[in-house]
């Protein structure tokens, strides 16, 4: 071994190397091993020791790596919280949400006309006993509407009621009956005393059977001309000039024109089914038409232009020498005609004898 050390020296010295660091030696010191730390000499050791050290410090990619880490674990518990956040806002939103009671749509009512809203409430029976409004589908099907004296001025709302068949609306202020006007079911109609002029709209409602139009304006019964199954007509306390049109009601049984401008009676002369006929209050001077009216049972003819009763007398007549026997069931008011007391007194007295009752007040 020192062999070998001078060898080294001399060829160290023969190159001019005036520095030889020597390690201490060890049993393997020229073993084909690199040296173990134990077998570096102490200085190398504390060398490469703060090499290491530095290179340790000196890198920053292990600090920047759990920075970035502990960043994406913040972000993702941060788009967690997120979440959690919306998810408890889409709930509150959605009780908040189930909580509101929905709102409906305000109904109004068809009727114009507060009274006959009333009226037709009372045969509405879901809503008879409430201030709901009424509407088309709860009227669909009622057959009947009543209200007297109820101050109703429109029918507006009555065009809903299709299946309508009676109407009751006497002693209000009704002027527009239009809203009817396609209501074909139609068969009792009462309007006396109203404010009606212009009975136009009724011109097509045929299953008619009872019509009272008394106590108001009209000046024209044209329109009821189609109502071939008529079998009450009255329309005293009008303005009506004449009544031409009932000679195409041969159904009639009933027919008061009272209280008109009537002078004319021939248009009756056909009605073989009338049993009352009531024209007091008019212009009539002659009883010829009413001669062949062998079905009458009561004869209103008071105030008058009536001189004559002659045709009467003889119809009654006629009647006690037939089979047919209509003048002991037949009652005769004449009252407030210009009759003589004579005149007057013998045509009762034979009227009766055929068992007529006869007034005259």
């Amino acid at each position: 071994m020192i062999a070998e050390l001078h060898r080294h020296l001399r060829f160290a010295a023969l190159f001019g190397l005036t520095t030889l660091v020597l390690a201490p030696t060890s049993t393997n010191a020229f073993a084909d091993d690199p040296p173990t730390d134990k077998e570096k000499p102490v200085a190398a050791q504390a060398k490469e020791g703060s090499e290491k050290a530095t290179e340790k410090k000196d890198d920053p990619a292990p600090a920047k790596k759990a920075d970035v880490k502990k960043d994406d674990a913040k972000k993702e518990n941060n788009k967690k919280e997120d979440a959690k956040k919306e998810d408890a806002k889409n709930q509150d939103a959605r009780k908040n949400e189930a909580d509101k009671k929905p709102v409906a749509a305000k109904v109004k009512s068809i009727f114009a006309d507060e009274a006959l809203e009333d009226a037709v409430r009372r045969e509405v029976f879901a809503k008879r006993y409430n201030d709901e409004p009424i509407t088309a589908s709860d009227v669909a099907k009622i057959s009947r509407v009543v209200g007297i004296d109820q101050k109703i001025t429109s029918l507006e709302g009555l065009q809903h009621c299709k299946e309508l068949m009676l109407i009751d609306l006497r002693d209000n202020a009704i002027s527009d009956l239009s809203p009817i006007a396609n209501l074909k079911r139609l068969q009792s109609v009462s309007l006396s005393d109203n404010k009606i002029r212009d009975i136009g709209p009724l011109k097509d409602l045929t299953s008619m059977q009872y019509l009272d139009l008394s106590g108001n304006k009209i000046a024209d019964l044209s329109p009821v001309a189609n109502m071939s199954n008529l079998r009450t007509l009255y329309a005293a306390d009008n303005r009506l000039p004449d009544i031409a049109v009932v000679a195409k009601l041969p159904k009639l049984w009933s027919l008061d024109v009272a209280k008109n401008q009537i002078r004319d009676l021939r248009p009756v002369s056909g009605l073989s089914w009338l049993t009352t006929l009531e024209f007091s209050g008019n212009q009539v001077d002659s009883l010829k038409p009413v001669a062949g009216l062998t079905d009458l049972k009561m004869l209103l003819m008071s105030r008058n232009q009536v001189k004559d009763l002659s045709p009467l007398v003889d119809a009654c007549r006629k009647d006690a020498e037939s089979d047919r026997r209509f003048a002991p069931y037949l009652q005769v008011y004449l009252g407030g005609n210009p009759l003589d007391e004579k005149t007057l007194q013998n045509a009762k007295a034979e009227l009766e004898s055929f068992g007529v009752d006869v007034f005259v007040k």
